[in-house]
């Protein structure tokens, strides 16, 4: 009896181990590159699914807050996270204009000046890395600055809106395609897209730039 009672503890305590993220059926990967690979959160009503663990060192965005997360610790998601798995390990991680790392000061400054005028707000970055939540008004539009290393724009939960990406210096043109939750936008340096909010209300994007002694 002793044994068997020793047997069922141990099963129980597996069962409570939170597992890989790797396997999980509700990740959805939208993107993926030698920097960063992208999920999509999806669970359906009145469903969950069990703690578990991320590899590598990630940022996931839910409910409009941000928040980073060192790899290998246990992580119970919502529908609709959209999770930034960080494939270099990410050094010096700091708080810049959001709480991201609690208890943490803020180290609050602007964004490059390649966004001059538009409404970004840099929230968390490390050494390698930045992140910043980005806002476009209805019936706006933004032109995503070209970089060399260009930037990810994640459209957040209920965003609605249009791209056109065109190569740099042709006015006219190019290719549209709707933008809805979670779909990512890339613009390498020959090319410009704008982006205009074809929704009623605010279109929001989390912004992954690169750059640093990472680089």
């Amino acid at each position: 009896m002793r044994l068997a009672l020793l047997g069922w503890i141990a099963v129980c305590g597996l069962a409570q181990q939170p597992v890989p993220a790797a396997p999980e059926s509700h990740h959805h990967a939208v993107y993926e590159d030698a920097r960063v690979r992208i999920l999509d959160v999806q669970i359906e009503p009145r469903e969950s699914i069990p703690a578990h663990r991320h590899d590598s060192d990630y940022v996931w965005v839910a409910d409009s807050t941000m928040h980073f997360s060192r790899g290998g610790v246990a992580h119970v998601e919502r529908n609709r996270e959209i999770i930034v798995e960080l494939v270099q390990r990410q050094i010096n991680p700091h708080n810049v204009c959001g709480e991201i790392l609690p208890g943490e000061y803020l180290h609050c400054h602007e964004p490059g000046s390649e966004w001059l005028g538009a409404n970004l707000e840099i929230q968390f970055e490390t050494d390698q890395t930045r992140f910043g939540i980005l806002q476009i008004a209805p019936n706006s539009a933004l032109t995503v600055p070209p970089t060399d290393v260009p930037s990810l724009l994640i459209a957040l939960e209920g965003a609605e809106a249009e791209a056109v990406t065109r190569a740099n210096g042709d006015p006219g043109g190019g290719r549209r395609r709707s933008v809805t939750t979670a779909n990512v936008l890339r613009s390498p340096a020959d090319q410009v897209t704008e982006i205009r909010n074809t929704g009623k209300a605010p279109a929001r994007f989390l912004v992954v730039e690169f750059g640093g002694p990472g680089e």
